[in-house]
């Protein structure tokens, strides 16, 4: 991960790294030199310059994931920076005590104390060598010896517990810190599931809901603050104070070079400003050395909880990733023109979505003049790592992604790519992310790919494994796609009763494919509608428009009605030579009729296409219905049509056109501070 960080990151990580700690230590040099303090804060104060100036990525990603902006674009920023700036602390840490370590354990009447510290840093690497060259192995093979779709065994993950005990206590034996051992070994566990998933999810629950208070409370019970006094703690937070502020120019300054906006780059500073129990950890290891006393360790606790208590509110405040999402431009199938390229992103949460998302792509129309580009996107819920991935699959490799089941689905849409040669582009991208901010992958290729239609795969599918697809997490994702989205999203649910094999339905050559629109009004029905139409220029595809008319409904020139007129009169004009074309008007009193009619035609059509909300005329029809309203994010005739007692098998898309438009975009700002590998 370090590696492949961009140059961004590595330029403002190790900036942050170097300018605060030279900073505070020059003003530690000052502070001792020209200021009287007592003797045991002064010999502290190089090593509390020193460890404030330290960062780390494991609390920058926890706080990152408490603010739900791990993969934002500031967020993906910091976890690059972060690492290189951790890396740079832990090992400046190992080194610092190291040394320390030796020089208290030496026997003083033998002046070769450093074949001491030699004889630690060799036992340290020859433990590293025996995890990287044995034990990430042994897990490399209990991986293979998991079959896909099943748990690791218990056995496996008992053996990792000892392993973990075993590398403590060689740290200890080494002349290590009990932590060395376990953080190496933690590091060299392949991340993602199927083990890196299977331990975190006997441990997090453990380790964060009751070890991890516990410890903190323990750390804090060596705090007594009134013994501190008022002039040793301004001391240590001037010093302390130099190192917050060198790393903010050692941010804001590189990040306002790679052209970021002011207060981002300030909310990036703040966010390296952030510490937790990986500094504590520092602090008490500095402590037991005694680099530095009781006195300034309880001053750097308070420090803590001041500084990363008043950052918390200020970045939740000022950053809303959501903002970059509004365009001024209209991103809709109905507002695309009818010569251009089709641009689609099609979420993928599990193979059994791919079918149906294949087969509503071939019933597009995808013509020499309006060629079709699909941009494949493959959704992870980050496991066993703690950094988000957004991976773009280059062409030549993209058979050898690391994730198996992102392989078989980039090959699926390869191979529809290639029976639609010329008329359709693929492009296929993996984003491993938690479901509480999925959608910020989501929207921002959806934004940076100009896209006019996300396709998101309902959460719930009634397949034989429906205990697998009805994710609370999925259906989150989808909830803040339709608030978020730059673009028009479709729901897609897919009513198969049984699971079929994908390749059956990954095929060119289909007789006919029957469609219907379901028209009432409202700019989502618009969108349904154009949607509708592209799909009815096909000759393989029928399509059906059914608009339904209030017979009650009264005679007005209401601006929205009037919209719904032209956009039902210029579909007959276009169609009006087209034989696969049928439109119904079908004339309804109540919501009783309107049922009826829908329950009547609904299991003739392959594909059913409703908008997600309608206009204020269809009111009085839908009037009632809110209460039964299961699913909310399909709207009422969406929610209707996947209701339990349908007997029919055929998709169900579910259209919400482009819901926010601002005057103010970012879409065109020229900088772009994301990492995608």
């Amino acid at each position: 991960m370090v590696k492949k960080s961009g140059k961004k990151a590595w330029f403002i990580g190790l900036s942050c790294f170097f300018l605060p700690m030279a900073l505070s230590l020059s003003v530690s040099f000052l502070v001792k030199t020209y200021i009287k303090v007592d003797q045991p804060i002064a010999s502290s104060l190089y090593a509390a310059g020193a460890l404030t100036s330290l960062s780390s990525f494991h609390d920058i990603a926890c706080f990152l994931e408490d603010l739900k902006l791990l993969n934002s674009e500031l967020g993906r920023l910091s976890m690059s920076a972060s690492m290189i700036s951790g890396s740079c602390s832990i090992a400046s840490a190992f080194l610092a005590f190291t040394i320390t370590q030796t020089n208290k354990l030496a026997d003083k009447s033998k002046p070769d104390t450093h074949k001491i510290s030699t004889g630690i840093i060799l036992a340290c690497c020859a433990m590293l060598l025996c995890i990287v060259f044995l034990v990430r192995p042994i897990m490399f093979w209990m991986i293979r010896q998991t079959p896909e779709d099943k748990n690791v065994k218990e056995e496996y993950i008992f053996l990792i517990f000892v392993m973990v005990m075993v590398s403590s206590l060689v740290g200890e034996y080494g002349g290590q810190h009990y932590l060395v051992g376990p953080l190496m070994l933690g590091l060299a566990v392949p991340v993602g599931p199927p083990l890196g998933a299977a331990i975190e999810d006997k441990l997090e629950f453990f380790i964060t809901g009751l070890l991890l208070p516990l410890v903190a409370v323990s750390r804090a019970t060596r705090i007594d603050i009134f013994t501190i006094g008022f002039h040793n703690f301004v001391t240590v937070m001037f010093v302390a104070m130099f190192s917050i502020i060198g790393k903010l120019m050692g941010t804001i300054l590189p990040a306002l070079f790679c052209r970021m906006p002011y207060q981002d780059a300030l909310l990036l500073g703040l966010i390296m400003n952030v510490q937790g129990v990986l500094d504590i950890q520092f602090w008490l290891r500095a402590l037991s050395l005694k680099l530095i006393n009781g006195k300034v360790y309880g001053s750097l606790m308070l420090l803590m909880v001041i500084v990363t208590g008043t950052i918390s509110p200020i970045v939740k405040v000022l950053y809303d990733p959501s903002r970059r999402y509004l365009t001024y431009k209209r991103r809709t199938i109905q507002h695309s023109k009818s010569n251009a390229e089709l641009r689609i992103l099609a979420c993928i949460y599990h193979d059994e979505n791919v079918p149906t998302i294949i087969n509503l792509l071939e019933a597009s129309h995808p013509t020499r003049d309006s060629p079709i580009c699909v941009y494949a996107l493959h959704l992870i819920q980050l496991q066993g790592r703690a950094s988000p991935l957004l991976i773009a699959h280059k062409r030549s490799h993209e058979k050898y992604s690391p994730f198996n089941q992102s392989t078989r689905i980039i090959n699926a849409f390869s191979f529809y790519e290639q029976d639609n040669h010329g008329l359709v582009a693929v492009n296929s991208f993996t984003a491993i992310s938690p479901y509480t901010t999925m959608h910020n992958d989501i929207c921002t290729l959806g934004l940076e790919k100009r896209i006019s239609l996300i396709i998101i795969p309902f959460h719930h599918q009634p397949t034989v494994l429906s205990a697998l697809h009805s994710s609370p997490g999925i259906r989150k994702v989808n909830h803040n796609v339709l608030n978020n989205a730059p673009c028009s999203v479709g729901i897609l649910i897919d009513r198969r009763s049984t699971k079929a094999a994908p390749s059956a339905f990954i095929s060119g050559n289909r007789s006919s494919y029957h469609v219907a629109v379901i028209f009432l009004g409202g700019a989502d029905d618009r969108e349904a509608l154009a949607y509708g139409a592209r799909m009815g220029e096909d000759t393989n595809v029928n399509l059906t428009v059914f608009r339904f008319i209030d017979r009650n409904e009264r005679v007005d020139k209401l601006s929205e009605k009037q919209m719904d007129y032209d956009a039902i009169n210029e579909f007959r004009m276009h169609a009006i030579d087209n034989e696969n074309v049928e439109y119904t008007e079908e004339e309804v009193s109540d919501g009783v009729e309107f049922v009826a009619v829908i329950r009547s035609i609904e299991s003739s059509f392959e594909l059913l296409i409703v908008g997600r909300q309608h206009g204020e005329e269809s009111s009085h029809l839908l009037h009632g219905f809110e209460e039964w309203n299961e699913y909310p994010e399909l709207g009422i005739v969406g929610d209707m049509l996947v209701s339990c007692d349908t007997k029919s098998e055929g998709s169900v898309l579910v259209v919400q056109q482009q819901p926010r438009i601002s005057s103010h975009s970012l879409e065109n700002s020229k900088y772009r501070y994301g990492q995608v590998q």
